[in-house]
């Protein structure tokens, strides 16, 4: 299984100079950032030099934009009490003997599991987003960082809570690489929450969710997984 994923757009699991990633340092999304790339001027995917070197003081607590690289930055973590926080830093591991390969890909996710936790990326009714990046060298591959990351319970500027919906009446964009909980009248809003059945963990790569939602209650018209980056199902939703 390779992994790239995109939770923000354009932001890919690659950071260059550095999950969300750094390549050359890229940022990768769930993320990479190249070294060589790494100017002070740089694009929503990857990081300054500036930033690079910031990078090398972040810490566990510390916060980071929604898009947690890009742009015309010297900094890297942002001030807790800033408006722009979005995510704080649950770990973060410099030289993490990973590898990256074309543009971004972790072949084998249980480095990412090792320093984030298993349930990393996983789309957890009522729990916060939580995700990973890193930055890494697009010319040789390796990982310089690897970053993971929990969403602060605040909306952001879309105005969507980034907690994932749990309760009958919850509204949500389907469409969205991680689910949050939307304003019923928000642009964007295609599913309203009628029931919801949660997964074990223990079966979360394995299950079926046709099955699963035979056992859901309630007046709705059509089911959707909450599927991660990893291809694990966490949950199923009943909606309408």
């Amino acid at each position: 299984m390779n992994l790239n994923t995109e939770t923000f757009g354009p932001i890919r699991r690659l950071l260059a100079v550095g999950g969300v990633a750094l390549a050359g340092s890229v940022a990768l999304t769930g993320c990479s950032i190249l070294e060589e790339a790494a100017s002070d001027t740089t694009s929503d995917t990857e990081v300054s030099s500036s930033q690079l070197d910031a990078a090398a003081d972040a810490a566990s607590g510390d916060c980071l934009p929604e898009p947690p690289v890009g742009g015309d930055s010297s900094t890297f973590a942002v001030d807790c009490d800033a408006p722009e926080a979005f995510w704080t830093i649950t770990a973060i591991e410099a030289d993490p003997g990973l590898t990256a390969a074309g543009e971004g890909e972790i072949a084998d996710p249980q480095g990412i599991y090792d320093i984030c936790g298993d349930s990393v990326g996983a789309m957890v009714p009522g729990e916060a987003w939580t995700d990973w990046n890193m930055i890494w060298d697009q010319t040789t591959g390796n990982v310089d960082y690897l970053f993971c990351m929990e969403a602060i319970d605040k909306p952001n500027a879309e105005g969507v809570t980034p907690v994932v919906p749990s309760a009958t009446d919850e509204c949500f964009d389907s469409t969205q690489y991680l689910y949050g909980t939307y304003p019923c009248d928000a642009a964007g809003v295609d599913s309203v929450v009628i029931d919801v059945v949660t997964v074990d963990p223990a079966e979360w790569a394995t299950a079926d969710a046709e099955a699963l939602s035979a056992e859901c209650e309630g007046d709705w018209s059509y089911y959707l997984p909450a599927m991660d980056q990893f291809g694990r199902t966490t949950a199923v939703y009943c909606t309408a």
